[in-house]
């Protein structure tokens, strides 16, 4: 079955996944899901979609069409042919700089400084004064003959360990930067912002809503060629959506934003903006499916799915959500979505991964009512479960501490210990640690170690480092300074699964 045809049955059959496919296959609070019975369920449906949908008939159909136009010569920019495998361009006098823009993207080589060089050094003969000679020719040095088409590195989730950067900081030069000091430590991963809380989606996107509703420039020029080279250099990628928390979409669609009614206009503020949007309704989960289809299409390792829950934060007393009765109702929505991305994703083996509070694991259930996420049932639908364990974000006094941000061991050890008794080591349980200094007493390489000693020591499979700015100096030199301290001192029985072999 084709991804595009999957993705217009969950779109087609979303209220019946709501109704039926999820809370009566997973069942419901404490009952332990079944995923056999799960896949079971999941055949039969989409065996008698299949066979009653007439898009199914109408894709056969178009599958056997056939057409003779290389479909590489429409990619080319102006005045360029195809020699071989070489892109060949003839010169109107134009300058280096024009074609260094109209031709990076058609080019392997990622520096784009290095690129320039190459492009001048290659083809010195056809350029004057900094200008392409008109009539002249130039070879596109490392010619790239249509999109870049990347494979997942297939590599095992819990073998990540990974750094955390911005949409703005996913550019050719900071990604070369950022590779080479991950390959020196022996770290191995990068997740990006490919949709963040303000709904930016970082790339250009083939997908007409994204564009539609772009109120944004995306900052990410070419991300096919970006995880292109980042594959080259043995980096596994993560592309992480906020998914509910999307104030883009809720400005540009205010009829799928959370419903308010003591605020004006009646939608959800927060700091007097309309931050969230309903994940109940089906417009918006089909949004972030179409987003999720294109992202497997480019080869990514994994989608991590952020704010994958209802909001928190606020004055909640006169909400109220699309179709949710129960709170019951918030976790069947959340599962809803996932269950078509697990749908989405089996096919290739692209990674899917969920971000949830830490606090979750401590079982409050005013905290599962306010957001829906109940770890035992969305667990059944990712591969990586990625708690946001910082000490930092426990309320003073939590268990007993004065500081709960100076306990760097304590939580990581006991939340990864409940987070893998919650979802029953079905799935990775892969946390994101404090690389930042706030409410920390000692912010120090003694404080990065202690958590991954702590999570290590509970049974967590690698880590992902999260500071806002990307600042992670301190982090480079914990985990180079923690093999040296464990060779001098002893072994580090705790710390020792979670380094970065080699150092």
């Amino acid at each position: 079955m084709s991804r595009a045809l999957l993705l217009r049955l969950l779109q087609n059959f979303q209220s019946r996944f709501d109704r039926f496919s999820l809370r009566r296959i997973t069942g419901v609070h404490g009952d332990q899901p079944k995923r056999p019975v799960f896949v079971l369920g999941v055949v039969l449906l989409f065996g008698g979609a299949l066979l009653l949908t007439p898009a199914w008939i109408q894709s056969r159909s178009a599958s056997r069409t056939v057409t003779t136009a290389d479909p590489a010569l429409a990619l080319l920019p102006e005045g360029a042919r195809l020699e071989g495998d070489a892109i060949v361009h003839t010169c109107s006098n134009e300058s280096q700089r024009s074609l260094v823009r109209r031709y990076y993207d058609h080019s392997r080589i990622f520096n784009r400084g290095e690129f320039e060089r190459r492009l001048i050094a290659d083809n010195a003969a056809s350029f004057e004064r900094e200008r392409c000679v008109a009539g002249r020719t130039l070879v596109i040095p490392e010619s790239q003959v249509g999109p870049f088409l990347n494979e997942p590195l297939h590599r095992d989730p819990g073998d990540v360990r990974a750094i955390y950067l911005q949409g703005g900081n996913f550019q050719p030069g900071r990604l070369a930067a950022e590779a080479e000091r991950l390959r020196s430590i022996g770290a191995n991963g990068i997740v990006f912002d490919v949709k963040d809380i303000v709904g930016v989606v970082n790339y250009r996107s083939s997908v007409p809503e994204v564009e539609a509703y772009r109120r944004h420039t995306p900052p990410i020029a070419n991300l096919a060629k970006s995880i292109h080279f980042l594959h080259t250099q043995g980096i596994y990628v993560i592309a992480r959506m906020a998914l509910f928390q999307d104030e883009n979409l809720a400005i540009r669609r205010p009829d799928l934003a959370i419903r308010d009614g003591g605020a004006p206009g009646g939608i959800l503020l927060v700091k007097n903006k309309p931050l969230w949007v309903d994940p109940g309704q089906p417009e918006v989960r089909s949004y972030n499916w179409a987003i999720l289809a294109e992202l497997i299409r480019m080869g990514v390792d994994e989608v991590q799915f952020d704010y994958v829950r209802y909001p928190a934060e606020g004055n909640l007393s006169r909400v109220t959500y699309h179709d949710v009765r129960t709170p019951a109702d918030k976790t069947g929505h959340l599962k809803t979505f996932l269950f078509g991305a697990w749908m989405l994703s089996r096919e290739v083996d692209v990674h899917l991964a969920i971000d949830v509070f830490g606090i979750v694991a401590w079982g409050e259930e005013a905290d599962v009512h306010n957001t829906g996420q109940r770890i035992a049932e969305l667990a059944l639908f990712v591969d990586v479960v990625s708690p946001m364990l910082y000490p930092s974000h426990f309320s003073r006094g939590f268990h007993g501490y004065a500081n709960p941000a100076d306990m760097g061991y304590h939580f990581y050890n006991e939340g990864v210990t409940r987070f893998r008794e919650l979802t029953g080591h079905r799935v990775v349980v892969r946390p994101w640690i404090q690389a930042f200094r706030w409410r920390v007493t000692n912010f120090n390489e003694d404080y990065i170690r202690d958590q991954l000693r702590g999570s290590e020591s509970a049974g967590g499979s690698g880590w992902m480092m999260w500071n806002a700015g990307n600042q992670y100096d301190l982090v480079y030199r914990a985990l180079r300074n923690a093999r040296a301290a464990s060779n001098t001192e002893g072994h580090d029985a705790e710390l020792s699964g979670m380094l970065p072999p080699g150092l």
